[in-house]
């Protein structure tokens, strides 16, 4: 799979010269619409399934600090798909080290359309997402 990768930026950084940590969500949120790319037409085919999956959950954990000019590899998969959430993981680290800036784990819940309620991923959304997990395992 794709990794997103993301150069730090000066208006990435706080007044302590490392990226200040209200902006690694924002890269987050762009790496895992950066996974979903992958699979063209995959937010289509959840509404059409009806659908959507907003986020209720993200815990960060900070390991390290990354600078400025520093090349961020986003690494981001689905974890686990339980009855009416997907568990997302992704993982920051400096390009070409194993050095980890952060990871997050992200909870998205199946919402039902017609109702606005919390539903159970199954059919056509469950099958979409256990193939999405099936084609990042390979």
């Amino acid at each position: 799979m794709k990794n997103k990768e993301i150069k730090v930026r000066g208006y990435h950084l706080d007044q302590f010269g490392h990226v200040n940590n209200v902006r690694y969500p924002e890269m987050l949120e762009e790496a895992r619409y950066d996974f979903f790319d992958q699979f063209p037409g995959f937010f289509s085919r959840v509404e059409k399934a009806g659908f959507y999956l907003p986020l209720t959950h993200i815990s960060l954990h900070y390991k390290k600090s990354s600078f400025l000019d520093d090349i961020l590899d986003i690494r981001t998969r689905i974890s686990s798909l339980g009855e009416t959430k997907v568990n997302i993981h992704q993982t920051i680290t400096i390009k070409g080290t194993n050095r980890i800036i952060l990871e997050a784990d992200v909870v998205s819940v199946a919402v039902d359309i017609k109702t606005g309620k919390r539903s159970s991923i199954e059919g056509e959304l469950r099958a979409e997402l256990e193939s999405i997990i099936n084609r990042c395992e390979e």
